[in-house]
């Protein structure tokens, strides 16, 4: 955002304070110079990663507060690699953190938006992915700018926190690509509503139509936007964050320890910056005194290393040094020598209970921020409480206290299927469609345009389950996007009052059980009605497979009986199941393993 939501309640004088207070970071931001009304934007652009940093795309009007605020954003925090912020600011804002399958931080994309007077609608690589068209719509009248930058807010209940070890850090921009509205006549977007103008592929710095913004900043903006931060380099438009001395496209930084997890046979270490693979990878790189290290893999976002740990104790403490690692720069920078504490796992006991907004009550145990070094806990939001008393429950308490504008929650589980409790209570609105939220949990949308009011009232304890998630890396991810944002800024967005977290069914360390069977990837997947579930047997066993939908519940037997030793390629005709997500469940002599499967009709 241009400016961040709470920066318009400043008064004057903390604007001053903020403007004249000295500033030890440097952006960079493009704009257009000519504002426009309307229109299709898009841009094909690689974000930065790290935690309290965020790379944009969004008109503005620069104009306000002469004329009315107008901003659409496309906005991408460094913490999260799977959410794009989609944002309509007026006098009030309309957000959206959109989950993503993919990693938004690998590589580049092409994400944009169609406004016009009836909706303002998102898309990524091509694709609608999100859409608003309520009353705030039309309060987007006034001209805006196309602008581009990148810096390190100072909320950190939206970026997370600020680590100044990232620095520098680099936005790159493909192109840009503006089409005006032509409704009923037009030769691209919606309906081909839109009219072709222009595309910058960022050759070289077009100053009829670009200006860079220099020593320009707001109330809740850490960095200065200079003009030395924006350059164009390779048929890059480059925006660059860095300190206060190596200001640039350069880096001069070595790469950083940040933390250090132990899991099992394993350790994930996180680096400041992307690093060079060759010593990165090294063994030789990496000293754990008490254990072994048999193996180092670099991650695909280059900043994470998987180091496979032998003679672990996951009961002792570790120190885990480096040595002689470089970052990707070049010429690269070298970190000599860095140790750090291993975070070691504190094994929860199921079921799970959080208060997800207050402290202890019962068995329900306090919320707290995620990191490294805890086994649940929140990302992103801000606490809110009610004195008011909460219908339908015996635990007033815990639906009292409420986390609004969440982003996902996490939890540290064994590989299994659990369920999960969603416990609410809307404490703000009184309106149907005021407040409505997406859930997903791993990479699937459980619940859709969730409005808590209109299931329960105000003031009124509504519990919601999700059934048989399957988690294979040991983190279960929940996801929160608003459909309805609400109003303001603290009672807004998605929330949580409580949450409950059961071990349906561990699952073993290797499901694959290469002794006794072999199930192979069931395939097509997706697939339309007819799906092939390959496998292995190595000896005579009794063989039971099912299908179960997301809920859990068995909604075909394929087999059920004795198989001989050899390979079977089993089928299921699925002309009559509706599309969707579904697990292949295979349970040979009391042993079960899993297989996601995708029916697309």
């Amino acid at each position: 955002m241009e400016k961040h939501l709470i920066s318009r309640c400043f008064t004057f004088f903390i604007l001053l304070f903020c403007f004249t207070y000295s500033q030890f970071y440097r952006g960079a931001e493009l704009r257009t110079l000519e504002p426009v009304l309307y229109g299709k934007f898009e841009v094909r652009y690689k974000p930065a990663q790290g935690e309290g940093l965020v790379s944009s795309f969004f008109v503005y009007n620069d104009d306000f507060p002469n004329t009315s605020w107008v901003e659409v954003d496309v906005e991408i925090l460094g913490r999260f690699p799977n959410i794009v912020d989609m944002n309509v600011i007026t006098t009030t804002s309309h957000l959206r953190t959109h989950y993503l399958s993919m990693d938004t931080h690998l590589d580049f994309q092409v994400y944009g938006f169609e406004w016009t007077p009836e909706y303002v609608a998102w898309f990524i690589n091509g694709e609608e992915v999100y859409r608003q068209t309520a009353s705030h719509i039309g309060d987007l009248v006034n001209p805006a700018k196309i602008m581009m930058n990148i810096w390190n807010p100072t909320y950190d209940d939206w970026v997370g926190i600020w680590d100044d070890r990232v620095l520098p850090r680099f936005a790159y921009y493909d192109w840009v690509r503006y089409a005006s509205y032509t409704p009923g006549n037009g030769d691209t977007g919606t309906g081909n509503n839109f009219t072709f103008q222009w595309q910058d592929d960022f050759d070289e710095f077009d100053n009829s139509r670009w200006e860079i913004s220099n020593n320009h900043t707001w109330g809740g903006n850490q960095a200065l936007f200079i003009e030395e931060n924006a350059l164009f380099d390779n048929g890059y438009l480059i925006l660059c964050l860095t300190d206060d001395e190596n200001i640039g496209y350069q880096d001069q930084e070595k790469p950083h320890l940040l933390w250090a997890r132990a899991n099992a046979d394993s350790i994930i270490v996180q680096f400041s910056e992307e690093l060079d693979p060759e010593t990165s990878q090294n063994v030789s790189s990496y000293t754990i005194p008490g254990a072994s290290i048999a193996s180092a893999t670099l991650m695909e976002n280059q900043r994470t290393v998987h180091l496979h740990v032998e003679d672990m104790i996951l009961t002792e403490a570790y120190t885990l040094y480096i040595i002689g690692i470089n970052d990707d720069a070049d010429p690269p920078n070298n970190q000599v020598a860095q140790s750090v504490n291993v975070d070691m796992p504190d094994p929860i006991s199921f079921p799970l209970k959080v208060n997800a907004a207050g402290e202890e009550y019962n068995e329900f145990l306090p919320d707290q921020l995620w990191s490294s070094a805890v086994e649940y806990g929140h990302m992103n939001g801000n606490y809110q409480i009610t004195d008011e008393s909460i219908w339908n429950t015996s635990q007033e308490p815990i639906y009292q206290t409420s986390l609004n504008r969440v982003v996902s929650y996490k939890v540290r589980v064994p590989k299994g299927i659990y369920s999960v409790v969603l416990k609410l209570s809307e404490n703000h609105y009184n309106e149907i469609g005021s407040r409505s939220f997406d859930v997903f949990a791993e990479d699937s949308l459980w619940i859709s345009n969730l409005d808590v009011f209109q299931h329960a009232n105000i003031h009124t304890a509504f519990d919601t389950i999700l059934n048989a998630i399957r988690v294979e890396d040991g983190i279960l991810d929940l996801y929160f996007s608003a459909i309805n944002y609400g109003a303001g800024y603290e009672y807004a967005g998605p929330f949580l009052n409580g949450i409950e977290v059961h071990l349906l069914e561990q699952l073993s360390i290797n499901t694959n059980h290469p002794k006794d069977y072999l199930l192979s990837k069931p395939f097509p997947n997706p697939f339309n009605n007819q799906l092939s579930i390959p496998i292995d047997l190595k000896s005579e066993s009794y063989v039971k497979i099912d299908v179960l939908n997301i809920k859990g519940q068995i909604i075909k037997n394929i087999y059920s009986g004795s198989l001989l030793p050899g390979y079977h390629n089993l089928k299921w005709n699925a002309n009559k199941a509706a599309s969707g997500i579904y697990f292949i469940r295979l349970n040979i002599n009391n042993k079960n393993q899993y297989e996601k499967t995708i029916l697309l009709k």
